[in-house]
């Protein structure tokens, strides 16, 4: 059978008979997750299934002329499995940080316990549990398993529901997709796969309140591919076969979000939600999107449109198509009141993010109308990463809106306030059933809690939350201890005070705000180091900090980069490389559509730094595909930000002590190699690398062999393309000729190559893990044990090569001692 995509077309209106899909079931230990059941086309020597043809839509095709299915993750999660391990005896060990957290997508609570136990689905870091009212948490999920999280619930009857991949999408960065929903009726002890393995993500989770085994879930579908199980699918036995209720009407929707009536479980209110990206462009918005209503369990649905409104349209809905379909129609969250269930609020938003209505019902869903005041920020713009309402369950009129700012009204909606004190970007809210007043919150800072029912400025951060999701890390070469990392929306942090030796290495603190990224530390001089966060084309957002030498001091100098006189139209990416010059780190390289290299020793103003490259060519309007045709709207799309460098690589040998290396290699996300010998003269010019040769794909990676100039390494990654292959590549001739060196890798983005010249060792980061490649051998290994299973996105070595550091997008960083 081959390894193809189908979808499934069933009704979306009155009277249609539901189609059915069975999903293969899994057995598993309390340690780990094993698939029983084989996936589609491994092993099977069924029937063939007709192909599709690839999706086309923004440009988003299966490039390796393989249709994309997220059934393909679970087999690429299996090919890591199989791939030996040169020493499973040792095992990865946590480093950090655990006093920072991350994004939270959604929470769950267990009553029947004291203080309540919790559970937080971590974006992609698994479930997190606390038993002492949200104060502590630790894992409580395999971490073999796909650690992506999109949505979770919990029955009566204490089962607990997991569904994985992401449905929150983000903007310049990635979320990753998932293989299912999972189950645990042992409190997150004991975890079984619970079919829909080719969902892609989930939106939600619902579990009828007066009956744990009817249940429903939103798949959401892969954001980047057309996988198969889209829409909204329900289970009524609590076992594996779940029927599909409510279909999209495209392959580009899928189910967003689900909310049950307490009082009347057989009315449910669902919503659709049209959405695609690629390398350059986004549209969260279109006309498969949209609201349904069923008052008979699921059987039939109708569509709620402008006719179930009363009275006009949200005022500030600019098209105002309000729930009609529209292309601009965007994500749509609903919330009963429990307390009231003819209470229903909805939200929803535009396809290019900002609110587009906040409606109100007090039949339950029949009809609506148009609140009184606009829950969203006006100017936040991005209204699809968050997309839900909460209602407190002992009061109708008070409810919160996710948003950038936690949006709190106490008056059903007439009027909105911010409800000041936790971090940014909502996502979770589950009040305790125990403690009345007591309420969690999920964000991108990880979980808060409140006492007094979540007034602004009464929330508590948890104390121990083990999951941040790290970019990019950097490890001093003096003393291993001493970590920068950047982390997503939680700036840059390191594992030291200034002036002091670290002494935790999981309690770190920030020293950058925004989005971290990029870090770097001085190999020669710890006490020099750099970060960088998400740029505002055409300005760079970066610092120098120098540390205080002195004994005891925890004073620092910290200088902010000006930008490089770029031009105004300058593209930057919002993953924009700061590199330290092999030969001389005095010496520093940042990059947009061009490069542009500092002063030695001075990276502040404009006149520090001097542009060493031109423009690369690939303006995202001159791509085919990569932004639909004739498009005028900028915010369909990242137009700023694409067509842009993301990978310096200068060669050391060809730098001295006193003058920065003259042969760099460079690449873009538009997936070209260019390498420059000739960097230090005053027109220095580029020859592009491998071509008809190296794969179109974004460029995740350069390494320059630092004994050897012509020795180099590149990565590439099509993950937003909906190709999962892993590609690593290696020329020994200064990028005349390339050698694919993938191998046995599994079908995965690789994210980080890292070279250990000394001992002869490649180590690669990829959404399965760290994997090394020893004195050339053709066959790659899998490195240590008990590494979650969540993308790698960095890989760093300590001096000696002697331990290996993992940055993992999710769970933290761990390292491994490689070398007694």
């Amino acid at each position: 059978m081959r390894l193809g995509i189908f979808f499934v077309a069933a009704g979306t209106v009155a009277g249609v008979t539901p189609a059915v899909v069975s999903s293969s079931h899994a057995s598993h230990d309390r340690a780990t997750v094993q698939d029983k059941e084989k996936v589609a086309g491994e092993d099977q020597g069924e029937e063939e299934e007709e192909e599709e043809a690839p999706v086309d839509y923004l440009g988003i095709k299966a490039q390796s002329g393989q249709p994309m299915s997220a059934g393909l993750i679970t087999l690429a999660r299996r090919q890591a499995e199989r791939i030996a391990t040169g020493d499973a005896s040792k095992p990865w060990q946590f480093v950090g940080g655990t006093n920072i957290g991350g994004r939270v997508i959604d929470m769950a609570i267990d009553p029947t316990t004291s203080p309540s136990t919790v559970y937080a689905a971590v974006s992609s870091g698994g479930v997190m549990k606390s038993t002492d009212g949200g104060v502590n948490w630790k894992p409580a999920y395999p971490t073999n398993a796909q650690q992506a999280m999109g949505a979770m619930a919990r029955g009566s009857d204490g089962t607990l529901w997991a569904g994985t991949g992401e449905a929150n999408p983000s903007g310049g960065g990635d979320t990753f997709m998932g293989d299912g929903i999972y189950k645990s009726s042992d409190g997150g002890d004991s975890w079984q796969q619970a079919g829909l393995q080719d969902s892609g993500a989930f939106g939600r989770i619902a579990v009828n309140p007066k009956d744990a085994s009817d249940v429903w879930a939103a798949a959401t579908g892969s954001l980047s591919w057309s996988s198969g199980q889209r829409g909204l699918y329900h289970l009524t036995n609590g076992g594996k076969d779940w029927k599909l209720s409510l279909a999209p009407t495209n392959k580009t929707t899928g189910a967003i979000d689900v909310a049950i009536d307490p009082a009347n479980p057989k009315i449910i209110l669902a919503s659709l939600w049209d959405r695609s990206r690629n390398d350059g462009a986004f549209m969260y918005g279109g006309t498969g999107s949209g609201l349904y209503r069923s008052t008979d369990g699921g059987a039939t649905w109708t569509r709620q449109d402008n006719s179930t409104i009363n009275g006009p349209v949200c005022s500030w809905d600019q098209t105002k198509s309000g729930l009609n379909t529209d292309a601009d129609l965007g994500r749509i969250g609903i919330a009963f009141a429990p307390s009231d269930p003819n209470r229903v609020y909805i939200q929803f938003a535009g396809a290019n993010g900002p609110d587009k209505g906040f409606y109100v019902s007090n039949d339950a869903g029949k009809t609506w109308t148009c609140g009184g005041g606009e829950p969203g920020s006006v100017t936040g713009g991005y209204e699809w990463v968050f997309g839900r309402l909460w209602v407190d369950p002992a009061d109708e009129n008070h409810l919160f809106s996710a948003d950038v700012s936690l949006k709190e009204s106490s008056n059903g909606g007439n009027s909105w306030s911010n409800s000041s004190g936790p971090h940014s970007d909502h996502h979770a809210m589950v009040w305790d059933p125990n403690e009345p007043g007591k309420v969690y919150n999920g964000d991108d800072g990880g979980v808060y809690y409140s006492t007094q029912n979540g007034a602004t400025r009464t929330w508590t951060k948890a104390k121990v939350e083990p999951w941040i999701q790290s970019y990019h890390l950097a490890v001093s070469q003096q003393d291993s201890s001493r970590l920068a990392s950047g982390l997503q929306d939680n700036g840059s942090v390191r594992t030291w005070t200034p002036g002091a030796e670290p002494t935790d290495l999981t309690q770190v603190n920030s020293y950058g705000g925004g989005d971290g990224h990029w870090v770097q530390i001085d190999p020669n001089n710890q006490l020099v180091y750099y970060a960088c966060s998400q740029p505002s084309p055409p300005r760079i957002s970066c610092q120098r900090t120098v540390d205080d030498a002195a004994t005891g001091s925890t004073s620092s100098t910290r200088t902010s980069f000006s930008s490089p006189a770029w031009p105004s139209d300058t593209r930057i990416t919002t993953d924009m490389p700061i590199v330290l010059d092999p030969a001389d780190p005095e010496y520093v390289y940042v990059a947009g559509t061009s490069i542009a290299r500092s002063a030695k020793g001075a990276v502040n103003g404009t006149d520090a730094w001097k542009l060493i490259s031109p423009a690369t060519p690939d303006s995202p309007e001159s791509l085919p595909g990569k932004i639909p045709a004739n498009e005028v709207n900028p915010d369909l799309y990242y137009a700023n930000e694409y067509g842009a460098v993301t990978q310096i690589a200068p060669a050391k040998t060809t730098g001295t002590s006193t003058s920065p290396s003259s042969t760099i290699y460079a690449g873009t996300d538009t997936g070209k190699v260019w390498k420059s010998t000739n960097a230090n003269s005053d027109n220095p010019t580029w020859t592009q690398l491998g071509k008809g040769v190296l794969p179109q794909r974004w460029v995740t990676s350069l390494v320059a062999d630092p004994t050897n100039a012509d020795h180099v390494y590149a990565s590439f990654s099509s993950y937003r393309e909906g190709d999962l292959a892993a590609n690593v590549w290696e020329s020994n001739d200064g990028g005349a000729t390339w050698t694919n060196i993938s191998g046995n890798l599994p079908n995965a983005p690789v994210w980080m190559v890292t070279y250990d010249q000394a001992h002869n060792q490649l180590y690669v980061g990829t959404d399965y893990g760290v994997f090394n490649l020893k004195n050339g051998k053709k066959n790659w290994e899998r490195l240590g044990s008990q590494l979650p299973n969540c993308p790698v996105l960095d890989v760093k070595l300590s001096a000696d090569g002697g331990t290996v550091f993992a940055a993992t997008f999710g769970r933290g960083v761990y390292q491994l001692h490689v070398k007694d």
